[in-house]
């Protein structure tokens, strides 16, 4: 008789954990990655560039390119992220000076996107200017990698760079941007620039997303040449002939402007543009740039 009870109890349990399985909601890192989509869904991350007082107000930095995403009725937040102790306005600020390394500002970066978002599995798009475009790149690259102190995955959907100096800055900037460490990463030929690879990072490997690339320069920038804001290999480069200077790319919105854009391997002629702002939401939105 205790032998039967005891079978019975046994299956009893045996029901109702099975009960339960069915009911039991997996965790969010059981729940696979969100899909490429086009859509102002997103959240969009602005990451700003390097400052030689080591400090920027993120709310006056990225002011017109907020105004415009918000203007076209873009749904998801727009969001911003510092790596200067001294800047304020900031939605998220990790710290550190022009001394800090850029790999170590991507690995904050990094971990930042992989503790608030993808963990959450929550993709985001990216915008960065100058120097903070090398930031997203090498954050991705690193992580990708399986780098020390860098995260397993990054769902980091599109990024555009405004001015990024993929192959470094010019002559006359590096002079006057002088000995800090940033300086020094940024210079054509650095040993941080050599160790990125050409191609932009995007992988689907260990469990990252696929991230669509572009980069946008202009044969105006002073700082970063026409052919180093677009160096290397990405999915979309976009180039703009005249009247718009290294500070511009990333406060210009409106208005037609010369540029071109690279299909494969082809140029456009060169032709009236929409602004480098409105090229980067269109980068964002869409998973073609048009």
């Amino acid at each position: 008789m205790q032998r039967i009870q005891r079978r019975f109890t046994l299956l009893l349990a045996a029901a109702l954990a099975a009960v339960l399985t069915l009911f039991t909601v997996a965790p969010a890192s059981a729940v696979g990655k969100p899909p490429r989509s086009n859509g102002s869904s997103n959240r969009v991350i602005f990451v700003h560039g390097y400052s030689p007082f080591a400090k920027h107000d993120c709310t006056k930095y990225f002011d017109a390119a907020r105004k415009h995403f918000a203007s076209n009725e873009w749904k998801g937040n727009l969001l911003t992220f510092g790596y200067y102790s001294k800047n304020k306005n900031c939605s998220y600020s990790a710290g550190g000076n022009r001394d800090t390394s850029i790999k170590d500002v991507a690995k904050k970066f990094a971990n930042y996107v992989s503790k608030h978002y993808t963990k959450n599995n929550k993709k985001v798009d990216v915008v960065a200017h100058s120097m903070g475009g090398l930031v997203v790149r090498a954050a991705l690259h690193y992580t990708h990698k399986g780098a020390a102190g860098f995260p397993k995955k990054l769902y980091i959907e599109d990024v555009v760079t405004l001015g990024t100096p993929h192959a470094g800055i010019t002559k006359s900037r590096v002079t006057l941007c002088g000995k800090a460490q940033q300086c020094k990463d940024m210079t054509p030929g650095s040993s941080f620039l050599r160790n990125l690879p050409s191609k932009m990072p995007s992988t689907t490997k260990n469990g990252n997303m696929s991230t669509d690339w572009t980069t946008v320069s202009s044969f105006d920038d002073g700082t970063v040449s026409e052919s180093s804001g677009i160096a290397g290999t990405a999915n979309h480069e976009v180039q703009y002939n005249a009247g718009i200077n290294h500070g511009e790319l990333n406060t210009t919105s409106s208005g037609k402007h010369n540029g071109r854009i690279k299909y494969s391997t082809t140029w456009t002629n060169w032709h009236k543009r929409i602004s480098p702002v409105g090229q980067a939401r269109l980068a964002v939105y869409w998973h073609s740039t048009t």
